[in-house]
């Protein structure tokens, strides 16, 4: 399996406080059976400075991938940032922060408001090479109340990302999730581990929530990412409401 969302760089952001959670982190995707991780450390524009940030990542990375070595913990890393949305996002060098200098960017939205200006931000940041990766999908209120939205992003380009938790707790996100898979509004399941305990590496628990065919298909599609190729991806079905439910 490859994990395209995950906080295990050391003392960076909100996720590995320190080397040693880290490493605890990459032996726990490793022994769930990821064979390939894509660092993706939060950036904010309103309170990082882009090159700051870029060097901070890389010292963790130097920090976290020796220590692996170190210790026999074998498994492929590459350097990613989760970005959070912002209209200035156009005009960054955003090859910082896209996954390994690639074409995707993964891209974090608000989850207490709908911001104006996405489409437009989006369309700006694809027009630049990028394929914007919508973070988490399933945790933003807007979308969940009109799933069109996410629709149209995905029709105009974007890739959509769901977190594993979402399917393992089951109840009304695991259902959300299933909609938005039947409707082809999903391409990729990732864990967004952040620690050990509260958020830890769970991929393989979420795929082993799924049907064969769906599981096969994001684990295609990641590998397609993570090499920064395009996946081959069904064309995204327009949610209906038929009394008062998305159908």
């Amino acid at each position: 399996m490859t994990d395209l969302h995950c906080h295990l760089l050391p003392g960076i952001d909100d996720g590995a406080k320190d080397l040693d959670v880290s490493l605890k982190l990459l032996r726990m995707e490793r022994t769930s059976g990821v064979q390939a991780l894509m660092l993706t450390p939060h950036f904010y524009y309103e309170r990082n400075e882009l090159k700051h940030f870029a060097e901070q990542r890389e010292e963790a990375y130097r920090q976290m991938t020796r220590a692996a070595a170190e210790k026999g913990v074998e498994i492929g890393t590459k350097l990613g940032a989760e970005v959070y949305f912002s209209p200035a996002l156009p005009h960054l060098d955003l090859s910082l922060l896209a996954f390994d200098g690639g074409p995707y960017l993964l891209i974090e939205l608000p989850t207490t408001h709908h911001p104006g200006g996405i489409e437009e931000t989006l369309y700006e940041i694809q027009q630049e090479g990028y394929i914007p990766i919508l973070a988490h999908v399933e945790r933003y209120p807007y979308v969940t109340e009109d799933p069109r939205l996410l629709y149209h992003w995905v029709r105009a380009g974007c890739l959509a990302q769901v977190n594993a938790a979402g399917l393992i707790r089951s109840g009304k996100t695991a259902q959300l999730i299933r909609h938005y898979i039947r409707w082809n509004l999903v391409h990729l399941l990732c864990s967004d581990a952040h620690s050990p305990g509260h958020r830890p590496p769970n991929l393989r628990e979420g795929f082993d929530t799924l049907d064969a065919e769906t599981a096969r298909y994001f684990r295609d599609n990641a590998e397609a990412v993570y090499a920064g190729e395009e996946p081959e991806l069904p064309e995204p079905i327009e949610p209906k409401k038929r009394l008062w439910q998305w159908v």
